[in-house]
């Protein structure tokens, strides 16, 4: 078998091996939901390095969130050279962040990949919670992923393509002492990424042209809301991770540059995990 060597083009002429840059987002417009942690400053960099202008908004309509947003906004447009928008929301508003996406796209262009990151966290005992803090938990956490995805999502479907990607902690899953709440609307963002993915993912248009939904699984990363911020449990969890260590906000990049890129057309309604293999940990 011989070794395939693949021609060199002149410089401007079109490889037909290569017909572009792998993962380029350049000319996408990204939303980037909550980007006032670092996880979501991580997401939201990424992505403009990889090309796109990004646009974020805050979790709640607080000054000190506006000012950290406008922060993430600048480092963006440093990274791509492309100048988003910020905007200080209360992620449960459905009317207010419909108001903001239809001001938001009418100036800047339609948004071609949404990233819902909001991720917060009630670390407390079942016995010790009220009914409200069940629902603030689900609200923050879940209704603010369908509200962003809604609002958004209308436009996508209307043009038949678009990229929607939702931050999930595999508490949806694994269960821990004190996490039920918080467990419980990690439940609920994945399944509704799974079925909304089956929903907006369908039709009679070309794979390439139809909206995907997916997950993006995160285990117990530094600087997150979490179990792992105790640092009694923070020691216990490193060793019980299979690569011996928290995640960083940075390991997330690669994944949610691909998931939001053309070579993803393939990839729907799916959970991609990126969290030292704690998942498949006995």
């Amino acid at each position: 078998m011989t070794n395939q060597v693949f021609p060199i083009t002149p410089e401007g002429e079109q490889n037909p091996y290569f017909p572009g840059r792998y993962f380029d987002l350049k000319g996408k417009h990204a939303l980037v939901t909550g980007a006032t942690t670092d996880i979501a400053r991580a997401l939201a960099v990424a992505l403009a390095e990889a090309g796109a202008k990004v646009s974020v908004t805050t979790s709640a309509a607080v000054d000190e969130q506006e000012v950290l947003a406008n922060s993430i906004l600048n480092e963006c447009w440093a990274a791509s050279g492309e100048e988003g928008k910020s905007f200080t929301l209360d992620l449960t508003d459905a009317a207010g962040f419909t108001e903001a996406i239809e001001s938001l796209e009418q100036e800047l262009g339609p948004v071609d990949i949404l990233v819902n990151a909001p991720h917060f966290a009630n670390i407390k005992p079942v016995l010790d919670s009220s009914i409200d803090e069940w629902a603030n938990e689900l609200s923050r956490n879940a209704t603010a992923v369908f509200i962003a995805s809604q609002s958004v999502g209308r436009g996508m479907v209307s043009r038949g393509k678009g990229r929607i990607i939702n931050l999930v902690s595999n508490l949806y899953d694994r269960g821990m002492p004190n996490c039920a709440l918080f467990g419980a609307s990690q439940g609920a963002v994945l399944g509704f990424t799974k079925s909304l993915g089956l929903e907006w993912g369908g039709g009679e248009a070309l794979v390439k042209d139809r909206v995907t939904v997916n997950a993006l699984g995160i285990g117990f990363y530094e600087g997150v809301a979490g179990p792992q911020n105790d640092p009694n449990l923070s020691p216990v969890l490193e060793k019980y991770i299979p690569l011996r260590r928290l995640g960083r906000p940075e390991d997330l990049r690669g994944a949610v540059v691909y998931l939001a890129s053309d070579e993803a057309d393939y990839i729907n309604a799916e959970l991609m995990v990126v969290d030292g293999s704690i998942v498949n940990h006995a």
